[in-house]
Protein backbone atom coordinates (compact mmCIF):
# COMPACT_ATOMS: atom_id res chain seq x y z
CA UNK A 1 0.00 0.00 0.00
CA UNK A 2 2.93 2.62 0.85
CA UNK A 3 4.50 1.80 -2.14
CA UNK A 4 1.75 2.17 -4.65
CA UNK A 5 0.97 5.87 -2.96
CA UNK A 6 4.34 6.71 -3.36
CA UNK A 7 4.73 5.88 -6.72
CA UNK A 8 1.28 7.51 -6.76
CA UNK A 9 2.60 10.38 -5.81
CA UNK A 10 5.82 10.12 -7.14
CA UNK A 11 4.08 10.15 -10.53
CA UNK A 12 2.29 13.47 -9.58
CA UNK A 13 5.09 15.38 -8.47
CA UNK A 14 6.94 14.77 -11.76
CA UNK A 15 4.38 15.73 -13.88
CA UNK A 16 4.36 19.01 -12.03
CA UNK A 17 7.82 19.72 -11.19
CA UNK A 18 9.53 19.16 -14.83
CA UNK A 19 13.03 20.20 -13.31
CA UNK A 20 13.01 16.96 -11.50
CA UNK A 21 13.95 13.19 -12.31
CA UNK A 22 14.14 10.05 -10.59
CA UNK A 23 17.81 8.96 -10.14
CA UNK A 24 19.90 6.09 -8.12
CA UNK A 25 19.40 6.49 -4.52
CA UNK A 26 22.66 6.74 -2.64
CA UNK A 27 21.06 5.67 0.63
CA UNK A 28 19.13 2.21 0.17
CA UNK A 29 15.30 1.53 0.83
CA UNK A 30 15.20 5.28 -0.37
CA UNK A 31 13.82 6.64 -3.35
CA UNK A 32 15.55 9.40 -5.13
CA UNK A 33 14.90 12.46 -6.68
CA UNK A 34 17.25 14.94 -7.98
CA UNK A 35 16.40 18.77 -9.58
CA UNK A 36 16.09 22.58 -9.91
CA UNK A 37 14.41 24.43 -7.66
CA UNK A 38 13.65 28.30 -8.91
CA UNK A 39 13.10 30.75 -6.36
CA UNK A 40 11.72 33.44 -7.70
CA UNK A 41 9.99 37.22 -5.67
CA UNK A 42 6.31 38.43 -5.59
CA UNK A 43 7.30 40.12 -9.29
CA UNK A 44 8.32 36.73 -10.80
CA UNK A 45 12.08 37.89 -10.55
CA UNK A 46 14.52 35.00 -10.06
CA UNK A 47 16.16 35.04 -6.98
CA UNK A 48 18.41 31.68 -7.26
CA UNK A 49 18.52 28.16 -8.48
CA UNK A 50 19.41 25.06 -6.20
CA UNK A 51 20.15 21.84 -7.16
CA UNK A 52 18.69 19.64 -4.38
CA UNK A 53 18.52 16.29 -3.92
CA UNK A 54 15.25 14.62 -1.86
CA UNK A 55 15.57 10.98 -0.28
CA UNK A 56 11.80 9.12 0.69
CA UNK A 57 11.71 6.49 2.20
CA UNK A 58 10.06 3.71 0.51
CA UNK A 59 8.65 1.11 2.66
CA UNK A 60 7.34 3.76 5.63
CA UNK A 61 5.92 6.19 3.37
CA UNK A 62 3.81 8.73 3.80
CA UNK A 63 4.76 8.40 7.08
CA UNK A 64 7.95 9.43 6.77
CA UNK A 65 9.80 13.22 6.48
CA UNK A 66 11.97 13.18 3.53
CA UNK A 67 15.32 13.99 3.40
CA UNK A 68 16.56 17.15 1.29
CA UNK A 69 20.20 17.74 0.32
CA UNK A 70 21.36 21.04 -1.27
CA UNK A 71 23.70 19.55 -3.73
CA UNK A 72 25.65 23.49 -5.32
CA UNK A 73 26.68 24.28 -1.66
CA UNK A 74 25.38 27.55 -1.95
CA UNK A 75 24.28 28.03 1.11
CA UNK A 76 27.12 27.94 3.77
CA UNK A 77 27.71 24.41 5.74
CA UNK A 78 26.86 26.19 8.99
CA UNK A 79 23.36 25.95 11.59
CA UNK A 80 23.39 29.43 11.47
CA UNK A 81 21.90 28.82 7.77
CA UNK A 82 19.97 25.55 8.93
CA UNK A 83 22.49 23.07 6.64
CA UNK A 84 24.43 20.42 7.99
CA UNK A 85 28.59 19.98 7.01
CA UNK A 86 27.15 16.98 4.49
CA UNK A 87 24.34 19.42 3.18
CA UNK A 88 21.57 17.73 4.66
CA UNK A 89 18.91 20.54 5.67
CA UNK A 90 17.03 21.36 8.83
CA UNK A 91 13.69 21.67 7.64
CA UNK A 92 11.74 22.90 10.27
CA UNK A 93 11.90 22.32 14.54
CA UNK A 94 12.08 18.25 14.75
CA UNK A 95 8.61 18.23 16.92
CA UNK A 96 6.91 20.33 13.79
CA UNK A 97 8.32 17.49 11.51
CA UNK A 98 7.35 14.99 14.23
CA UNK A 99 3.67 16.29 14.04
CA UNK A 100 3.19 16.26 9.87
CA UNK A 101 4.64 12.96 9.69
CA UNK A 102 2.27 11.41 12.50
CA UNK A 103 -0.32 12.87 9.87
CA UNK A 104 1.03 11.53 7.24
CA UNK A 105 3.35 13.60 4.59
CA UNK A 106 1.94 14.42 0.59
CA UNK A 107 5.26 14.68 -1.39
CA UNK A 108 4.19 17.66 -3.50
CA UNK A 109 2.77 19.18 -0.38
CA UNK A 110 5.54 19.01 1.64
CA UNK A 111 7.19 19.99 -1.53
CA UNK A 112 5.43 23.59 -1.80
CA UNK A 113 4.36 23.77 2.31
CA UNK A 114 8.28 23.17 3.51
CA UNK A 115 11.15 22.56 0.84
CA UNK A 116 10.37 25.40 -1.06
CA UNK A 117 9.92 28.02 1.74
CA UNK A 118 13.26 26.69 2.90
CA UNK A 119 15.13 27.43 0.33
CA UNK A 120 13.39 30.76 -0.37
CA UNK A 121 13.79 32.41 3.04
CA UNK A 122 17.81 31.72 2.56
CA UNK A 123 17.07 34.62 0.12
CA UNK A 124 15.07 36.29 2.71
CA UNK A 125 17.53 36.24 5.05
CA UNK A 126 20.55 37.07 3.13
CA UNK A 127 18.36 40.11 1.43
CA UNK A 128 17.22 40.62 4.94
CA UNK A 129 19.37 39.22 7.67
CA UNK A 130 15.88 37.99 8.92
CA UNK A 131 14.07 34.85 8.13
CA UNK A 132 10.59 35.89 6.56
CA UNK A 133 8.47 33.33 8.91
CA UNK A 134 11.04 33.76 11.84
CA UNK A 135 14.05 32.18 13.10
CA UNK A 136 13.90 28.68 14.64
CA UNK A 137 16.74 27.45 16.89
CA UNK A 138 18.67 23.76 16.82
CA UNK A 139 19.24 21.08 19.28
CA UNK A 140 17.96 21.67 22.55
CA UNK A 141 17.40 25.68 21.94
CA UNK A 142 14.80 24.45 19.42
CA UNK A 143 13.08 21.97 21.48
CA UNK A 144 12.55 24.81 24.17
CA UNK A 145 11.62 26.93 21.10
CA UNK A 146 8.74 24.44 20.29
CA UNK A 147 7.10 23.78 23.80
CA UNK A 148 7.20 27.90 24.44
CA UNK A 149 5.50 28.73 20.88
CA UNK A 150 3.70 25.56 21.11
CA UNK A 151 2.25 25.42 24.46
CA UNK A 152 3.32 28.45 26.22
CA UNK A 153 6.13 27.18 28.75
CA UNK A 154 8.94 29.28 29.50
CA UNK A 155 9.75 27.29 32.74
CA UNK A 156 12.04 24.63 32.59
CA UNK A 157 10.25 23.03 35.91
CA UNK A 158 6.93 23.03 34.30
CA UNK A 159 7.73 21.58 31.56
CA UNK A 160 9.26 18.43 33.16
CA UNK A 161 6.38 18.21 35.31
CA UNK A 162 4.18 18.40 31.85
CA UNK A 163 6.39 15.21 30.80
CA UNK A 164 6.16 13.45 33.40
CA UNK A 165 2.41 13.19 33.46
CA UNK A 166 2.57 12.43 30.16
CA UNK A 167 5.13 9.77 30.28
CA UNK A 168 3.98 8.30 33.02
CA UNK A 169 0.15 8.65 32.70
CA UNK A 170 -0.23 10.01 36.14
CA UNK A 171 -4.25 11.21 36.30
CA UNK A 172 -4.87 14.72 38.08
CA UNK A 173 -8.50 15.72 39.33
CA UNK A 174 -9.69 17.81 36.38
CA UNK A 175 -11.51 20.84 38.36
CA UNK A 176 -8.87 21.24 40.65
CA UNK A 177 -6.04 23.89 39.87
CA UNK A 178 -3.43 22.94 37.36
CA UNK A 179 -1.02 21.08 39.42
CA UNK A 180 1.68 21.10 36.64
CA UNK A 181 2.38 24.86 35.81
CA UNK A 182 -0.02 26.20 38.87
CA UNK A 183 -2.90 27.64 36.29
CA UNK A 184 -6.52 27.43 35.62
CA UNK A 185 -9.01 24.31 36.12
CA UNK A 186 -6.84 21.78 34.75
CA UNK A 187 -8.82 20.32 32.49
CA UNK A 188 -9.04 23.51 30.96
CA UNK A 189 -5.04 23.99 31.11
CA UNK A 190 -2.55 21.20 30.68
CA UNK A 191 -4.63 18.13 30.74
CA UNK A 192 -5.10 19.31 26.50
CA UNK A 193 -0.99 19.77 26.45
CA UNK A 194 -0.72 16.17 28.07
CA UNK A 195 -3.00 14.61 25.13
CA UNK A 196 -1.55 16.61 22.51
CA UNK A 197 1.97 15.24 24.00
CA UNK A 198 0.81 12.14 23.74
CA UNK A 199 1.22 12.24 19.78
CA UNK A 200 5.24 12.02 19.36
CA UNK A 201 5.75 8.82 21.52
CA UNK A 202 7.28 8.09 24.34
CA UNK A 203 11.10 7.70 22.31
CA UNK A 204 10.71 11.59 21.71
CA UNK A 205 9.30 12.57 25.50
CA UNK A 206 11.93 10.76 27.21
CA UNK A 207 14.28 12.17 25.08
CA UNK A 208 12.92 15.43 25.90
CA UNK A 209 12.28 15.14 29.68
CA UNK A 210 16.29 14.04 29.80
CA UNK A 211 17.12 17.41 27.85
CA UNK A 212 14.86 19.09 30.31
CA UNK A 213 16.50 17.95 33.55
CA UNK A 214 19.99 18.19 32.53
CA UNK A 215 19.40 21.87 31.30
CA UNK A 216 17.57 23.00 34.43
CA UNK A 217 20.31 21.40 36.40
CA UNK A 218 22.56 23.23 34.68
CA UNK A 219 20.75 26.48 35.68
CA UNK A 220 20.51 26.25 38.73
CA UNK A 221 24.20 25.46 38.89
CA UNK A 222 24.77 28.77 37.03
CA UNK A 223 22.72 30.99 39.42
CA UNK A 224 23.97 28.95 42.86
Amino acid sequence: MAKNALVKDIDGFLNKYFAFEKVESPKTGYLALEGKISVLDRNDKLWGQFEILILVNEKNYPHTIPIVIEKTKIIKRDWDFHISKEGECCLDIPHKLLKMKKRGIVLEEFYREVIYPFFANYHYKVATDNYANGEYEHHFKGIAQFYREEYGLKDYEDIIALLETTISGIKHQPNNQCPLCGGQKYKKCCRKKVYSLRAYGPYRLEGDLALFRENSLKAENISA
